[in-house]
């Protein structure tokens, strides 16, 4: 068994190391995720505004690593950071038209290339597929809340 989790999460990591930024030039991934998770956030919620630490929090990065990539992604004219007049603690955050445009051929982009992905994968294998990979998430997430809970009591 030892043998199939090496497997498994060698597998995984291939994924991971995966450079998606490379599709848009100039960009990083972390820039990519952060310009589609704020342009999603703001598709659903568009008279909320969307703050730094919930952004952080929706990406599960660190604070740190978000404001990073805000001042590298603000620099470039994609978002605009505004300051919560009444409560300084917060920052806004927000695509601008610019970030709009880019946002938008991202997910464009992004589309395109998992059809090309998918379309070598027979439709069944690729419902098993997702079905499997949704069983193991569900697993490890039961398991990672087992294991933080036995931390806790500790």
């Amino acid at each position: 068994m030892e043998e199939m989790h090496r497997k498994f999460f060698r597998a995984m990591d291939q994924f991971h190391k995966l450079n998606i930024g490379a599709l848009f030039q100039d960009l990083t991934k972390f820039d990519c995720v952060t310009i589609l998770s704020i342009g999603h956030f703001n598709q659903k919620k568009q008279d909320t505004p969307l703050t730094v630490s919930e952004l952080a929090e929706r990406m599960h990065a660190k604070s740190s690593a978000v404001s990073r990539t805000l001042k590298n992604l603000e620099e470039k004219g994609f978002i605009v950071r505004t300051v919560n007049k009444s409560d300084r603690r917060n920052t806004y955050v927000e695509l601008t038209e610019e970030g709009k445009a880019e946002c938008s051929r991202m997910e464009q982009h992004m589309e395109d290339f998992a059809k090309k992905v998918f379309s070598r994968m027979n439709e069944e294998d690729m419902c098993k597929l997702i079905a499997y990979l949704n069983q193991l998430f569900q697993a490890a997430s039961e398991e990672l809340e087992a294991q933080k809970s036995k931390i806790n009591e500790k």
